[in-house]
């Protein structure tokens, strides 16, 4: 194990002791997605018509991204209190590599929303939720959810990095939840005004969830895979790069 892995896997000890230390951020994270499925899919699913679907079937994919935007939060939190209280000078005196102190915050963040998420998806089918996929859509389904929260999760890094006080990061991700609302996420992105609508058929996260939403029910998947793969990536890279250089010069400052 080289000494970037070393430290890295440290660091991942250390923010997993320190989510075990105060469990109410997930705790959080699992109620709101939990109170959406219920509130959309029992009581507004009951008069909502979506031709060809279950409105259980429709929205699960929609409110698995929700669970991860709420997720990322939490981890942007956790990295705005490490920069606010001097740890930061503590880990750059000591021979630590550099990149560990965000690999660590990462890989507790991914781990944390795949089992969040993975929850989720077992209440979905406790009130009723019936896909079709096959092994192979599961895989395919897991592929791009893992890749999308990596991409969400470097992308909160960043909001963490730069925050100057929790009410920033808390307007990041209230940005981001209306990201899950102007989509697809509970109704057809046609049936929305034609500005909102023209928004959301072409924003990443309409992209993922109808690549879901396809493997999920056995829809025509078309290009929507790719598409979901490829927005994820790229904000991936982005964000990767972006959070790694600003992290850099705050070490300098």
């Amino acid at each position: 194990m080289t000494n970037t892995m070393h430290d890295s896997w440290i660091m991942f000890k250390r923010v997993l002791v320190k989510n075990t230390r105060s469990p109410e951020s997930v705790i959080m994270a699992l109620i709101v997605p939990i109170v959406m499925m219920v509130l959309f899919g029992m009581v507004f699913g009951s008069v909502a018509e979506i031709e060809g679907f279950n409105y259980i079937n429709f929205i699960v994919p929609g409110i698995i991204l929700q669970c991860v935007c709420n997720m990322s939060g939490a981890t942007a939190m956790a990295v705005h209190t490490d920069m606010s209280t001097g740890i930061i000078d503590r880990f750059r005196s000591m021979r630590i590599a550099k990149s560990a102190f965000l690999a660590g915050h990462v890989y507790v963040s991914v781990l944390r929303s795949i089992i969040i998420t993975a929850v989720i998806i077992g209440f979905a089918f406790a009130i009723g939720f019936r896909p079709e996929a096959g092994l192979l859509g599961w895989l395919a389904v897991a592929g791009i959810l893992v890749l999308f929260i990596i991409a969400m999760t470097w992308m909160v890094v960043i909001n963490g990095l730069i925050a100057k006080s929790s009410e920033d990061i808390s307007g990041f991700n209230f940005l981001l939840l209306i990201f899950t609302f102007i989509s697809s996420a509970f109704a057809p992105v046609d049936t929305l005004p034609r500005a909102l609508a023209i928004f959301a058929r072409h924003q990443p996260i309409t992209q993922v969830i109808d690549a879901l939403r396809a493997l999920l029910l056995g829809l025509p998947v078309g290009n929507t895979v790719w598409l979901a793969l490829a927005w994820s990536a790229g904000i991936a890279l982005v964000s990767f790069l972006l959070a790694v250089k600003i992290y850099k010069s705050k070490l300098t400052q």
